[in-house]
């Protein structure tokens, strides 16, 4: 396993506490003794759904289907942040998406939209949270969204690899002090990420290029007079590395997430 994945993992268990200032309980109940009971609960409220769509009066709540989809991005996204296993939450995604079928209305036991008939699927799927200890990703990050994310980070593969190498047959003396505020700054937005509830697996595989180790190789005695010529001639690092813009991407990411509400003190 990369040190890139190791970091990510170790993220993906603080990140949530780090960056949402952590679940309510002191000591919250793992989440793997929660699995068998919420993978009941995604049946459960799936049925509901179905029953609410065949079922519900017109005007209700349960039959809001936006309503229902950012419940459940919601409940997926939180399931992320709170360090639950990814076969268990990727199961769930797929069953949430699966088309609405045919209910029987006069199965009284599959009632159970009658929360969301009250107080609608986002409040429904709050509550029980709530109720867990969890910490709520109340504005889970849009597939738009993510893809841009992807997108900023890939476009820093090339200019950092250049710049590391530059560095190195440059100022090699400064890479222990670049690689560590580098692979600091990457294991950082890694947890912002797991925080915000995105997929773990996704995370790791956008930024584990991004490591220190995997941009940069250190290039060989018989190569390095040519790339220093090389690297003296190129003014984009030296800008890149003279004015820190090397450590704006956690910044850039910063505004594509979600942003708390106002009275947040997140």
């Amino acid at each position: 396993m990369r040190r890139a994945t190791t970091l990510l993992l170790r993220a993906a268990l603080v990140g949530a506490a780090l960056y949402c200032g952590g679940a309510a309980h002191a000591d919250p109940v793992a989440p793997t003794v929660l699995v068998p009971a919420l993978d009941l609960y995604v049946d459960a409220e799936v049925a509901a759904h179905n029953l609410a769509l065949s079922c519900a009066d017109a005007k209700s709540p349960a039959r809001d289907d936006a309503a229902w989809q950012k419940a459940t991005a919601v409940f997926i996204a939180t399931l992320w942040a709170n360090g639950f296993p990814d076969d268990f939450v990727k199961g769930a995604t797929v069953r949430f998406a699966a088309p609405a079928k045919p209910a029987d209305c006069s199965d009284h036991f599959a009632m159970g939209f009658s929360d969301a008939e009250r107080n609608g699927w986002e409040q429904a799927v709050e509550r029980v949270f709530g109720a867990l200890d969890l910490t709520v990703v109340s504005q889970p990050v849009s597939a738009e969204t993510w893809t841009a994310i992807k997108a900023a980070i890939a476009a820093e593969i090339p200019r950092q690899s250049r710049m590391m190498e530059c560095v190195g047959v440059t100022y090699p003396t400064l890479m222990p002090t670049m690689v560590h505020d580098w692979d600091q700054m990457i294991v950082q937005i890694g947890g912002k990420l797991v925080a915000v509830g995105l997929p773990r697996d996704e995370i790791a595989a956008a930024l584990s290029p991004l490591e220190a180790n995997a941009a940069w190789r250190r290039a060989p005695a018989d190569k390095v007079a040519d790339l220093a010529q090389a690297c003296a001639a190129d003014s984009e690092w030296q800008t890149r590395f003279n004015e820190f813009d090397f450590l704006g991407l956690g910044d850039a990411i910063d505004k594509l997430l979600p942003q708390p509400p106002p009275d947040s003190d997140q």
